[in-house]
Formats: structure tokens, C-alpha cells, sequence
């Protein structure tokens, strides 16, 4: 159950999930969660951190084994042996770890899909699976923020591919389908098949804001407004396509000083937005699905999910759409874009205002990912903080 939940923004602590200011990032984390266990009436009783940002790479391994029992029963055993192996094969420099091992499918004696190997019989056991890498001074630092806070940190997890999880249904992962997290700095994006991940990436730009922030920042400088003013103009009368305001209006906006208004309309906003939303996935973010190599599958068999803080601009789903089906004119009558709304199969309940909220998706997704991998330890080169046992409540602090 999911009881409150609450952000606090300070882009000059941390920054497209990147610690700039470990003192200030430190009182902002502090802050929050006193607030929230305010709020709960309860303390809270493990701290799960999702990790996000361009410090954080996959890549896709495999590795395969021979079965040396005499009766070819595979163990449990035999199943860790293969992860090690694939983790060696990735052979990572020495300024990153491993956070985690994602199977995709094991084989046994060339027979393909197999997920949980254990108790099968076989003479060679393979495994490709999808690894997580992160920095360790990237994670470090955030170890050490917390700390500075005075909290320890019960586990990581790289929040895009919880994320994902959380937003489709297993069938859904099965026949393929594209989650796109439209979140503030950064756009990322996972790709399933087969009821697995085939490929993950999140897009930054070092110049310049690539997420929905970007829209808050032209929005600022067209209208010589500031930061929190545009943001609150884009999330209160925003929307992604000048064709879909049904009733113009006009809207006044200070400048920074607040000694000037600016009066605008609604479908003027609308053009600026859309302007920014056809840079981004344009020129950006789509070129980028043509090097995908299981993409076409994804969008002609399934939904393309889109979720992230920019989930929540009136009318994107239906722009995504329209921009997808400019550059993928073969499958126009297959490609459909819905909302990333927390699947029925979740379980989830709590505050409506929280759960129907993209801001709050990864949060949410990290305690669901948690709950579900409690008993299942990571076997790997560098294991993160161990998992201790689950008390009635998580909290869950991220960065986008």
C-alpha cells in the first residue's frame, strides 16, 4: 500500500541523477524523508535508492557451461556457475561494478526460452542475459550522501528497468513492446521480447536538458519568465498538439522581475511545446530506434508505453503516436501509444493522487521491483548492500 509520497527539486544538489553538491543534496534527501515520516506517522524501515543517468550502461552477455553430474540434473548450483561465467565475460574495467544480472533465457542443449533451468536435465547449460554497469564513484557518491544524511542505504536498483516492469503486463512483455520513460532530464527507453528485456538506454544531453525539462526551459526563455513559473504554466495548461485545444484561452504570464505580465494563448503554448516534443523524439530519440534490433517486432506486436514526469502532458501519448507513424510508415495501422498507467497485475493501492501520477512511477516501481526480488540475491562480481528483512514499510527516494 502505498501511504504518501512527496518530491523536493534542487537542481544545484542533484541533477540528472548525479550528486553536484554532496552537503546540499544531503539536507535536501534529510528533509524529505522527515517530512514523509511526518506525514506516514511511521519511520521509515528500508531505504531502497533507484539509480538513473548516463554513469549507468548495459549490455547484453552470455556464457554456457557443461553439466558434470552423472545424471545431467541441473542445480541451483549450476544456475550461479553460468551467471559467473557471464559475468566474466563482460569484462568491465576496474572503475565500474556490476549492479545486476537480468536473464534472458537460458538453453539447454540447444533448446531455447527456458527460464528457470533448475531440476531440467542437459549436457550444456547457456545463458543470455542483460547486465547493469554503473561507475563506482557514481554510486559511491551516493552512498555517501545518504550517509552524510545519516541514513544506509538497504539496496540499488537501476530505476528504468523496475520502471518498465511496472507499467506493462507480463503478456504485454511476451509478445513485445517499447516502454519510453519521459522523465525530466533524461528519455529512456526499454524494449521487451519474449517476456524479457532485449535492450535498455537512457538518453542524456551534457549540453542541455533532453527530457520534459526542456519544454519548462523554453517555455521560461520565450516568455522571459522563471523556471518555477513556466514549469507551473507548462503542467497546468500545456498540451503537446495545437490541434487538440478545444477552447483557446488567454493566459498571463510575470516576467522573472514580476514586474511585467505577458499574455499568451493556449494553442501559442501548444506550438512551443510541440516544437520542442518533435526535436526531441525527432532528432534525438527515434533515429535511435533504428539501431534496435528487436524495434520493429516491439511496434508492430505491441504498445508503445510511454511513462516519465512528461507522461503527464495533456495529449502526448497522441503526438508520440502521430511522430512514430511519420517514421514508420510500414507499420502505421500497428504502432498505438498508451499511457503508462501501473498495471493491473501490480497489486498496487494507496493514494489515487500518488499511484495515477508518472512523477511518482519509479519510486513506486522500485518497492513493487523490491518486494519481488527479496529472495532472489544477486550473484555477481560486486553484490550491492545486502538485502535485509522487509519491515511493514519502504520508502523509496530517486533521482531522474
Amino acid at each position: 500500500e502505498i501511504i504518501t509520497g512527496k518530491q523536493l527539486v534542487d537542481r544545484e544538489a542533484i541533477s540528472a541523477g548525479v550528486i553536484k553538491d554532496i552537503d546540499r543534496s544531503a539536507a535536501l534527501i534529510s528533509e524529505l524523508i522527515t517530512t514523509l515520516e511526518d506525514i506516514a506517522k511511521i519511520e521509515k524501515t528500508k531505504l531502497i535508492v533507484g539509480v538513473r543517468g548516463v554513469f549507468i550502461s548495459t549490455y547484453d552477455t552470455s556464457a554456457q557451461i557443461p553439466i558434470t553430474s552423472t545424471d545431467k540434473t541441473i542445480t541451483a548450483e549450476d544456475q550461479e556457475k553460468v551467471i559467473e561465467h557471464a559475468i566474466k565475460n563482460l569484462r568491465i574495467s576496474n572503475d565500474r561494478i556490476i549492479m545486476s544480472i537480468i536473464p534472458q533465457e537460458y538453453i539447454i542443449d540447444g533448446q531455447c526460452g527456458i527460464s528457470n533451468p533448475v531440476n531440467m536435465e542437459g549436457s550444456i547449460l547457456e545463458l543470455k542475459a542483460h547486465a547493469v554497469v554503473g561507475y563506482s564513484s557514481f554510486i559511491r557518491n551516493i552512498e555517501r550522501t545518504f550517509s552524510e544524511a545519516g541514513y544506509v542505504i538497504d539496496n540499488i536498483h537501476y530505476g528504468l528497468i523496475s520502471l518498465a516492469q511496472l507499467v506493462t503486463e507480463l503478456e504485454e512483455r511476451n509478445l513485445g513492446c517499447l516502454v519510453i520513460d519521459f522523465s525530466g532530464q533524461s528519455i529512456g527507453i526499454v524494449v521487451y521480447s519474449g517476456g524479457c528485456v532485449r535492450y535498455s538506454k537512457e538518453f542524456q544531453s551534457k549540453e542541455i536538458d533532453l527530457g520534459a525539462d526542456l519544454i519548462t526551459r523554453e517555455i521560461a526563455a520565450y516568455y522571459k519568465t522563471s523556471w518555477n513559473i513556466a514549469e507551473n504554466i507548462k503542467r497546468r495548461y500545456g498540451i503537446a498538439q495545437p490541434s487538440s485545444v478545444k477552447k483557446d484561452e488567454q493566459i498571463e504570464i510575470p516576467s522573472r522581475d514580476g514586474k511585467n505580465i505577458r499574455i499568451t494563448t493556449k494553442k501559442e503554448l501548444a506550438k512551443i511545446i510541440a516544437e520542442v516534443i518533435e526535436r526531441i523524439f525527432l532528432d534525438k530519440i527515434i533515429p535511435e530506434f533504428k539501431k534496435i534490433h528487436h524495434i520493429d517486432l516491439a511496434l508492430q506486436y505491441g504498445d508503445v508505453v510511454l511513462t516519465g514526469g512528461g507522461g503527464n502532458l495533456y495529449g502526448i501519448t497522441d503526438a508520440l503516436r502521430e511522430l512514430l507513424k511519420s517514421e514508420y510508415s510500414e507499420l502505421e495501422e500497428s504502432i498505438d501509444v498508451r499511457a503508462g498507467n501501473i498495471g493491473v497485475e501490480s497489486s498496487i493501492i494507496g493514494d489515487e493522487e500518488i499511484i495515477s501520477n508518472f512523477s511518482y512511477t519509479t519510486a513506486i516501481s522500485l518497492i513493487k521491483y523490491e518486494i519481488e526480488n527479496q529472495k532472489k540475491p544477486f550473484k555477481g562480481k560486486t553484490q550491492p548492500k545486502g538485502i535485509k528483512k522487509l519491515f511493514q514499510k519502504i520508502w523509496s527516494i530517486f533521482g531522474e
